[in-house]
């Protein structure tokens, strides 16, 4: 299970992006912003799990992908967040986080799965599995994280194959803010249906969350 050689052998399926935005709503006179997080999106690429592919970093590789998305979603943050909380009477309180999901294009059809991974579906569909916080100080070493846990190395990694057995295959969720070191990263993990095995292509895509303070105006 790769997500650089990466997602090689399993990922997940894409959660939709919220299609809410921020509203704002009058209480004794008071403004507020009542709406929950808004997700804008940013880009959606397709990227090769193949083994030759992700080790010579090719342009269409999983790795190369994730890089390039990653590093134009940090540059577009802050001008979003300026437009997204301008648009409603909200002010500009928090940056927004960086939403990144990895997923497998063909999944096998439901009468093939193995029971684990129907079950694996139905019960992380609600209660997502979680793998704490966890903090780097660029794109390129959360692209190495990322690579080492969807290998099963590591911690968080032995946790995640322990977790989503069988040949079940997760869905990644990255949720990306600003922190001391440069990016803090919390991870979500969605474990479904196994993947069709000859299809080596992978849906990638980011986001911008977006969370309007108070209008203190």
């Amino acid at each position: 299970m790769t997500l650089a050689v990466s997602l090689s052998s399993r990922a997940d399926s894409l959660d939709e992006p919220l299609p809410l935005a921020p509203t704002a709503s009058s209480v004794h006179g008071v403004e507020t912003c009542a709406g929950p997080p808004a997700e804008t999106p940013l880009r959606a690429e397709q990227g090769s799990s193949g083994v030759m592919y992700n080790f010579a970093e090719h342009p269409k590789s999983i790795r190369a992908v994730a890089k390039k998305l990653l590093t134009a979603a940090v540059d577009a943050s802050a001008e979003a967040q300026k437009s997204a909380c301008d648009a409603a009477p909200c002010a500009s309180e928090n940056p927004p986080s960086i939403v990144f999901r990895v997923a497998p294009i063909t999944l096998l059809p439901a009468n093939v799965q193995q029971p684990l991974c129907l079950q694996l579906a139905e019960r992380t569909s609600k209660l997502p599995l979680k793998y704490g916080t966890h903090e780097f100080p660029s794109v390129e070493k959360f692209d190495e994280w990322i690579t080492q846990f969807s290998l099963g190395q590591g911690p968080d990694g032995k946790l995640l194959y322990e977790q989503c057995g069988g040949n079940c295959d997760p869905s990644y969720t990255f949720i990306i803010a600003p922190g001391e070191m440069g990016l803090k990263v919390n991870t979500e993990v969605y474990c479904g249906f196994a993947r069709d095995r000859k299809d080596e292509m992978f849906a990638l895509s980011t986001t911008l969350r977006h969370q309007c303070g108070h209008n203190a105006r």
